[in-house]
């Protein structure tokens, strides 16, 4: 019998998601793969326009999971954006390892959502100082809400802290915050969002005319922060961290060159040897440490792997005809 193809939407993809703690774990456990030649995955290709339109795609597989993905996302700058819709829209073909056969076409929107949250948390047990208990949010939008969810995941979280451009998302994150059970405040100066706090995340979204704002100054000795916003929002001297990381040093590389990345390091680490412990992790109690992630195409095969065998699982999915 011919394998069959599924299409999954985006609310398959929503009702299908995991605890977040159980993401953080299978994009580790993916990396770690990935150190033992089990997992493989290419640095994001991608075009720009000069107008601010991206179109970037990605290719993994991963021998323990059996699938092997490609990953396509399309995005505008936010003062381009249709009413009603989300300035990047993303799909992804998920293949069967053994076969080569398509098992799934699903909406990967929320993989785009949750893999930058992933990788803060998988980063953040390695970088962050012991026992972190305050959280600074730079942008308090969706990018925030999943790293919050991913954060208190693997971490005790006690405090928000958020700033956003509008201060009615920073409000809306505070409150949010606070029905969790947090302690919370929103600020109109970001650097309320980043002095004083263990960890700092910063997700502000790509704008024509965006000018950096943020200092590395601001950053306390012991501090981490997770620039998944691709340090688009902090001023030179990153270099003055004592830690820096990405996702994966091929990868920074060519999109430092490409023009997507503007710090193109040196990196201290990735995300592969931190993992496995082929770099260390925090070795000293006032370091600063960041990553800069853009996004590796093996972190997003492990959720959408997981996620597609829950969808199944659950008998989600529209059969596509062969």
């Amino acid at each position: 019998m011919a394998q069959e193809t599924v299409y999954l939407s985006r609310s398959d993809v929503e009702a299908s998601l995991p605890e977040p703690g159980e993401m953080v774990a299978a994009v580790e456990a993916i990396f770690q793969s990935r150190a033992e030649g089990r997992a493989q995955g290419k640095p994001k290709t991608g075009l720009y326009t000069e107008g601010g339109n991206f179109f970037f795609g990605l290719m993994a597989f991963s021998e323990d999971l059996g699938y092997a993905l490609c990953h396509n996302s399309m995005g505008t700058p936010l003062d381009k954006v249709h009413s009603g819709l989300h300035h990047i829209h993303s799909l992804e073909i998920l293949t069967d390892f053994e076969t080569a056969m398509p098992v799934a076409v699903m909406d990967a929107f929320w993989m785009a959502t949750w893999i930058p949250a992933c990788m803060t948390a998988v980063a953040a047990k390695r970088l962050a100082k012991a026992e972190p208990k305050t959280v600074g949010f730079v942008a308090s939008g969706g990018q925030a809400r999943a790293n919050l969810a991913t954060l208190r995941s693997v971490f005790d979280i006690e405090e928000v802290r958020a700033f956003d451009a509008r201060k009615e998302s920073a409000e809306s994150f505070a409150a949010h915050a606070k029905d969790q059970g947090l302690k919370a405040a929103w600020s109109e100066d970001p650097r309320a969002a980043v002095a004083g706090c263990d960890i700092v995340v910063t997700s502000v979204p790509y704008h024509p005319g965006l000018e950096p704002f943020l200092e590395p100054d601001w950053v306390n000795p012991g501090g981490f922060v997770s620039m998944v916003d691709l340090a688009r929002s902090w001023r030179p001297g990153l270099e003055r961290f004592d830690r820096l990381a990405t996702d994966d040093h091929a990868q920074a590389k060519s999109q430092f060159a490409d023009g997507r990345l503007k710090f193109g390091g040196p990196y201290d680490t990735d995300m592969t040897e931190l993992v496995s412990g082929a770099r260390p992790p925090r070795e000293d109690a006032s370091h600063r440490a960041a990553i800069i992630h853009p996004g590796h195409a093996i972190g997003i095969l492990a959720l959408a792997a997981l996620i597609h065998d829950r969808a199944r699982a659950a008998g989600r999915g529209t059969p596509l005809p062969q």
